[in-house]
């Protein structure tokens, strides 16, 4: 995929929001082009960073707390580096590169916004990348989190942080399926505190049983999620095609 490709992307995108009056404003939109388009990035790399677009008067789903906003509002931020891979190269696309003066930062962040009773209500989900391997709890390169600093108290007493908590009904997000081994292993790699389930999953028959389960559930729907881009040299999946739609509904072919 060339940049021109991502920039006639983001220029589509951005008309057809206007003309759905999801997005009063996709100013947002023309300035990443704009920052896309003026990058000195060496062939094969580019990078954007689109702030603030705002979905104005989006209807309240069904089953969000407090039940009496009438309707909500959602900022989306991007900001992304990409390098361009080959057909048959398994690696990171996205570029990080923390040397002062080369900043290049991935960030993604949706934060959803209403009001109940003239108090703004906020809810917040960001997806981060961290490599950081001395984080307290499990911490995947790439994590979908929620909550964070747009959610925070400011100035107030941190007691009342919930009277301003906005709960939608929670995105259904892909994952693979868990037994009671992986159920429990899940639990201690993110709630328990690392030397604690270190001293766990450092055992050998519990990495054993883990791994037996991964192997048997996971991997097979992993392997059907990758069937779905199985087109390079030396790629021998033969995996039922419908799984991965089924496994991740929003892929296109």
């Amino acid at each position: 995929m060339s940049k021109g490709t991502i920039v006639s992307a983001l220029n589509f995108l951005s008309k057809e929001l206007k003309k759905a009056k999801l997005c009063n404003d996709t100013k947002p939109i023309d300035n990443a082009v704009n920052d896309l388009n003026s990058r000195k990035d060496k062939a094969g790399y580019w990078g954007y960073n689109l702030q603030k677009l705002i979905f104005s008067n989006i209807s309240t789903p069904r089953g969000t707390m407090p039940n009496n906003v009438s309707s909500i509002q959602i900022v989306l931020n991007v900001e992304i580096h990409e390098q361009v891979l080959k057909d048959g190269e398994i690696l990171n696309p996205v570029v990080i590169d923390k040397r002062r003066g080369f900043e290049k930062n991935y960030n993604f962040s949706i934060e959803i916004s209403g009001f109940s009773e003239q108090k703004k209500v906020l809810s917040h989900w960001h997806l981060d990348f961290d490599s950081n391997a001395d984080n307290e709890y499990m911490h995947p390169d790439f994590h979908l989190t929620f909550g964070g600093n747009a959610m925070k108290s400011e100035g107030e007493n941190e007691n009342q942080v919930f009277g301003k908590v906005l709960i939608v009904p929670s995105p259904r997000l892909p994952h693979p399926p868990m037994d009671a081994v992986l159920g429990i292993d899940f639990i201690i790699k993110n709630f328990v505190q690392k030397d604690i389930a270190n001293n766990i999953i450092n055992n050998s028959q519990y990495r054993k049983a883990v791994e037996s389960s991964q192997r048997r559930l996971w991997r097979p729907y992993i392997l059907a999620v990758a069937s779905h881009w199985c087109k390079f040299n030396g790629c021998n999946l033969k995996a039922d095609m419908m799984l991965s739609k089924k496994y991740y509904p929003a892929l296109e072919n």
